[in-house]
Order: C-alpha cells, then structure tokens, then sequence
C-alpha cells in the first residue's frame, strides 16, 4: 500500500470517534481526508500552470527586490581625517587589518609602503610625513587614501593590475537602508542559513514545524493534530501548516481562503521539497518571513529583523533573542516587544518550552533565558525622513531609463547628517509653533507648519541630505523634490551677479528711493520690507540688507530677460516671466534648482547638476550606472568671486547676522528669502565645501509671518555643523585676478574686507 494511504488510514483510525459529532463536524473531518489525498495525487498530475514557480525555484530567488543603499564613511581630498579617526572607521565596519605583503581580500585593510604607494598614485614627494591606507570593501571595491597633517590628500580608486585611477571620493562599506519590492519598500538583509545561530534556527522549527526536518513538505500528523483541537473547540484554534507550506502559502499564493488555494499549497509544497534542500528552504523561509513594520517599511527576514529589534548582527543574538525571533515569527503585530511586552514575553516563554521539551535546550538555559529583558526600542536613524531621500533617489533611476527593479542602488545619503536635519527641523519648527502667536493660531486650527532641507557638496554635486517634510507617515508630499514655490529675495544675488558682468562693483552706489517700473502700460512700485527708503547705498549693503528697491532699479538697468538668461545658466530651470516682479523673485522654483544654482556661485562659476545617486550595479555586482562629476564653466568666475565676497557680509552682518550670534564663524556666504506675503520663509548658504537650502511654511500657501533670517537661518547652522567638522578652516578658493581689499562698513562700523577684481 503506498505510504500516503498508509498516512491516511492512520488519520482515519484517529478520527473514528469524531464521526458521531454532528453533520457539520463530519463534513470538516471528510474534507480533511480529501485535501490530505490530493495533495499526494496532485503530485503526479497538477492542471494548473507552474511555468513561474518553477521558474523562481530555479533562480532560488522568491523575492527579488532593489535594494538602497546610503553612503559608508568617506573620504575626500582637502577633508580632515587622521590615522586614528580613520582606523576608528575601519574598526567599526569590522575591517581585518593585514600586513603590508598580503594580498587584500574583501573587508581587508593595509598600510601601504611609501614605495607602492608612490608607484600607484604617482606622487613623487612622498616621505615619512604621509601615510597611505588601502582597503578592499565587501563588495569588492578597492580604494586608496594619502593622509598627511590629519588631512586627505588624495584619494585614488585601484582596479586590476595595481593601475589607479584619480577618484573624486573613496568610501568603505555602504550601508542598506531599503528595498523595495515591486512598489513595496522593505527592510532586508540576506542571510545564509550559516550565518544564523543554531538557536535562532532551532527556536524557530520548535514553535513553528517541529517536524520540519522530518516531512516532506506537508505534516500529516501535524495537520491531523490542528484538525482535532480545532473541532474539539469547535472553533480556528491552531494551524497545521509547515514552514514549508508557509512558504509556499506566503509568496506563491493569494491569502484567500478556499480549497482550491490550499490544494495549491499542499501541491507547491510537497514540489518544493522535492526540488529544495530543508537548508535552502530554511534559509529562504528565514530571509523572507515577515517580521514587524519600521514606519513605511515591511522588515522582512531574521537579518532585517535583528538589527531593527536588537540594533546588532543575527550572528550576535543569544538564546532568549532567538526565542523572541521566533515569538515575533507567529504575529509581529501581537508579539512587539516594544507595545505588547507581556504578550511578547509569554510567547517567548512557550518557545523556550518547547525548546526544552525537544531537549534542545537545557532546563537552566531555559529558565535563564525567561528572565532576560526584552529588548529596549532604539530609533531608527533618519526614519522618518530617509523616505523623502528615497523617492527621489527612484525617480532619478527612472530618469536614467533604469527599471527599479531587481538592482543595487548606491544613493549619496549621509545617514546621520540626515538625522541632524531631521531632528533640526523639527525642534525648531516646534519651537516656533510654541512661542509665536499667529502660528499657535493656525496649529490651534489644524494647520501644521512644514519645512525642508536640501543639501549637497560642492565638489562632486552629490546630494548628502533631503529632508521633505518633518514625517514621511504622517504626510508623503516631498516639499524638497515637489514643492515649487516663491523664492523671493534669494534671486538677489544673480541680480547683482548681472550688473558685476557689467562693470560695477561692491562699491557701486544705488539709490534707494520711491521708484515706479512702468511695464506693458503698468506701474509698479516696490516697498523695502521695513517699508523706508535708505538714500545712497553701495551695492554690497544693498545685498546684505535684502533692499528692494535697489534690486529692482539694478535689474530694470540691465534688462530682466537677461536676468533670466543669466538664472538660467547658474542652474534654475523652471519659466521665469519677463516682468519687473521677477527681479524680486516671484517666480517659483523647485528646491533642487535653488540648490544647484547657489552650489554654482561656490564653485565659482563651475555649473553642475545634482544627483542623488552614486552607482548602480546589478545583483552580480556589474556596473550599470556611474556617477561622475561633469562641471561646464558658464558663469564668469571673476565676478562671482566679488558677488561671493558681498554675500559673506549678509552672514556677518546682514539679514543672516544672527548665524554670528549662533557662534557660526566658518567661511561661508549667503542670503535669505523671504516673499513680500511672507508665505515662504527661505535660507540658502554655502561654505567652500557644501551648499545647503532650507525653507519654512504652510503647504496652504498661508501667511507664516517668518522670515529666513528669524526662522531657516538656525536650521541652516545646526544642519551644517556636520559638514563643517570634516573640513579645515579655510576660505574660499579664490579665482586668479581678485584681491581682498579693506573697506569702510556702511553706513558705520568696523571695516570689512570684500573682494574686487585686480
């Protein structure tokens, strides 16, 4: 007799005693009896199409997902980095350190030889004052630093055969911070089954499939013992499915209820143990399970789960984490340490029992295990805003004419730079909805304040931070990618940018009086925002006091549209109107563009578009996509010099003065915005290294009566700080033929330095 029917004689034998319960209990106990046969018999003929499971079981893939990652530490020429800042990185990435004749391997680092080193990177006044550093990433990238005087002096990318090749930056490990799964984001780390602790394992087959192990896919006595509590409670008490049928039930199938489905289940299953090892369906079961919910993302597998539960590598988990792995494994929801601790520490204990009924454990362990806290809940870094990064991260690879799917995405989030402009922006704008009454007013009337940061280095056009709104859950509309809006007075500086490729200079007067632009047959008269005229003023105060009036005489005198034609070149891309309004910026713009605009005046000159994306490779690790800086010279680097010169007086005593106050004192310039009905409250500066846009207000389009100085300005400050620590003190790099030159500050005080040409 074949041993299937041998199986169900054995059921039927068991279950003798239920026939006399009513008719309905009978019907349970017939229908289990034919479920039981066919899945054997379907085994041999099955009429439904299975061309795309097996095809999956061939690739060994059931959840193929594009993965992000954010950027590792890196390390750029001019940053400053000494040897045991650095080995500190390489400590904290678990880089072994080998000699210098061993050959490197991925996640190994060495000291190079001044010889090598001078061979490799072509520097040929190395001495005992340099060090040199190389590594080889787990994703088998190979780098090379030279450090001298706690500085990055170069940083070279090594390929086969020891030849270099300049690299505008070197970095260690990446850092996953998503997948997505089709439009499903995800959290995921894949694992294989060796790198699980044989408790977390056993933890798991002891609650879920103790059998596993021993059936083939479907556990006739398991399903017969669920059968019998469920009638004798005459209610769903407990579940018979195998890990394997888990498997099959979760990622092959729909969660309808109905016999056809589950015949599908006990038919994949049965095939899947047939094509699979218990090890490889252990391993994928354990990848793919779903396990909790950090905000917008499903934490799928052990490897995801560890690190969001227990902040540490699976590797690293004990016998009372595992036990609790495997509680969270029936219902994360039910179980979360972290919102239902008696429930998840009671499901904890039934593990640890059954563990020690199948003598997997010792009645010590168990006990000890019992009493160990759960674990304490540790925020995710940047969870609330790494989404806004995200999707625009997405929609740059659609843009590429990439599909978002199956990839390694390699994005140029800073994580904790992200988490600082995170936390900056929402501090600061419940600081303001506390303590200014029109807007306890509008909160009062459910209007929530909102803001975002953008911020990129200047050097490589690489965005480091985009924060589109204080949280991703509670609303998804990206201020920092979607929000167009008035830029107001941050299109002064181009103003003045136009007259400097025209002659003038920092000195050069303009007079602030009542004006009247006539335009198309109309008037327009602009007001200063503290609603005075200041007489004669040099064109540097006018800048640094955001003056009206002498902006919009300045922009009548060389002509709008090649106001907007020179916009245009620095990097702004939406329409601007050939109106006398446009001088003080009404027309509106996306974030990005003021971004790429402003990095243009600190990269004197050098324009540039952004990107959120530094590579993308397939799952083999070939390349797909590259980033690579590519800078056009479109703007005249003499003049922006001097405008740079003047914007560095708006930070030291102009309409951003309160970044001094701030204890702010790092090279930089800039210049605040703020639209005439006061909706948009704006502030964008840069230092040599990094440019960096923050604005405030109601995505209702509603008075905020903020002003970039009072509002954006201490964002901008905290957010930098980052950045600034990685970098020397320096000022700007200066073009050829421009000279500081000592002048009187208006209409009083100390005198300043500001640049003019030669």
């Amino acid at each position: 007799m074949p041993l299937f029917l041998l199986q169900l004689k054995t059921i039927y034998n068991s279950m003798t005693r239920f026939l006399t319960c009513r008719h309905s209990v009978k019907s349970i106990f017939l229908s289990a009896v034919l479920l039981l046969l066919s899945s054997q018999s379907l085994a041999f003929s099955w009429p439904f199409n299975t061309d795309e499971f097996q095809k999956r079981l061939s690739a060994k893939d059931l959840a193929p997902s594009t993965r992000y990652f954010a950027r590792g530490p890196s390390f750029l020429s001019g940053q400053k980095w000494d040897e045991t800042q650095f080995n500190e990185q390489l400590k904290s990435q678990r880089y072994r350190i080998r000699e210098p004749d061993q050959v490197l391997m991925a996640g190994d680092a060495q000291k190079v030889q001044l010889p090598h080193c001078k061979y490799v990177t072509q520097i040929s006044d190395l001495n005992a004052g340099f060090t040199c550093w190389a590594w080889q990433t787990h994703t088998k990238e190979t780098y090379l630093v030279v450090i001298t005087d706690s500085q990055i002096i170069h940083s070279t990318w090594l390929f086969a055969g020891d030849k270099a090749s300049q690299h505008w930056k070197a970095s260690l490990d990446p850092v996953l911070i998503a997948q997505y799964k089709g439009a499903q984001p995800i959290m995921q780390i894949d694992l294989k089954i060796s790198d699980i602790p044989v408790n977390c394992l056993n933890a798991v087959m002891a609650i879920e499939d103790s059998e596993f192990l021993q059936h083939s896919g479907v556990s006739y006595m398991g399903l017969t013992r669920s059968l019998i509590k469920n009638i004798s409670k005459m209610r769903y008490a407990q579940g018979g499915s195998t890990i394997t049928q888990q498997l099959v039930k979760n990622y092959f199938l729909t969660p309808e209820k109905t016999m056809s489905r589950k015949l599908k289940e006990l038919y994949l299953a049965v095939k899947l143990e047939s094509e699979w090892t218990k090890d490889q369906i252990l391993e994928t079961y354990l990848n793919i399970i779903y396990m909790g919910q950090s905000g917008a993302f499903q934490v799928l597998g052990f490897g995801a789960a560890s690190q969001y539960y227990f902040n540490k590598p699976v590797q690293q988990l004990n016998l009372s984490e595992c036990a609790l792995m495997a509680a969270i494994v029936n219902n994360p929801g039910v179980y979360n340490p972290w919102r239902k601790d008696e429930r998840a520490t009671g499901r904890r204990s039934l593990v640890l029992d059954k563990m020690s009924e199948l003598n997997l454990i010792s009645e010590q362990e168990k006990n000890e295990s019992k009493q160990a806290a759960l674990p304490k809940r540790v925020p995710p870094v940047a969870s609330e805003t790494a989404p806004y990064f995200l999707e625009a991260a997405r929609q740059q690879l659609k843009e590429l004419g990439e599909n978002v799917a199956p990839y390694n995405v390699y994005t140029s989030l800073d994580l904790e730079a992200q988490q600082v402009a995170q936390t900056s922006l929402q501090r600061n704008i419940e600081r303001l909805e506390k303590s200014r009454a029109q807007l306890i007013k509008n909160k009062e009337k459910g209007l929530k304040l909102e803001g975002l940061v953008v911020s990129a280095e200047n050097q490589t056009g690489l965005v480091t931070v985009l924060v589109g709104g204080q949280n991703y859950r509670q609303t998804q509309f990206n201020r920092a990618l979607n929000g167009k809006r008035q830029i107001g007075s941050l299109i002064k500086p181009f103003v003045y940018l136009l007259a400097l490729n025209n002659g003038a200079n920092p000195l050069t007067e303009i007079v602030d009086e009542k004006f009247t632009w006539t335009y198309d047959k109309k008037n327009w008269s602009p007001q200063n925002y503290d609603r005075k005229f200041h007489g004669t003023v040099p064109m540097y105060h006018a800048l640094k006091e955001s003056l009206n009036i002498p902006a919009a005489k300045t922009a009548q005198e060389y002509g709008v549209q090649k106001l907007i034609s020179l916009a245009r070149d620095s990097g702004f891309t939406s329409p601007m109107e050939a109106t006398p309004a446009t001088s003080l910026g009404a027309s509106t713009h996306y974030p990005i563009e003021v971004l790429n605009a402003y990095r243009s005046l600190a990269n004197m000159g050098q324009v540039s578009k952004s990107s959120y994306l530094e590579k993308v490779t397939d799952y083999e690790g070939n390349s797909l996509y590259e980033y690579t800086p590519k800078f056009e010279s479109l703007l005249d680097a003499k003049a922006v010099a001097v405008l740079v010169g003047m914007m560095k007086e708006t930070m030291r005593s102009g309409t951003a003065e309160s970044s001094v106050k701030l204890g702010w004192t790092f090279p930089s310039a800039g210049k605040t915005g703020t639209t005439s009905d006061n909706k948009d409250a704006w502030f964008t500066a840069f230092t040599p290294y990094q440019t960096e846009v923050v604005w405030l207000g109601y995505d209702q389009g509603i008075s905020s009566n903020l002003t970039g100085g009072g509002a954006a300005v201490p964002i901008w400050i905290e957010t930098m700080q980052k950045a600034r620590s990685r970098w020397p003190d320096v000022d700007f790099k200066w073009p050829e033929g421009v000279e500081y030159r000592e002048v009187p500050l208006f209409p009083k005080g100390a005198p300043t330095q500001l640049i003019f040409v030669q």
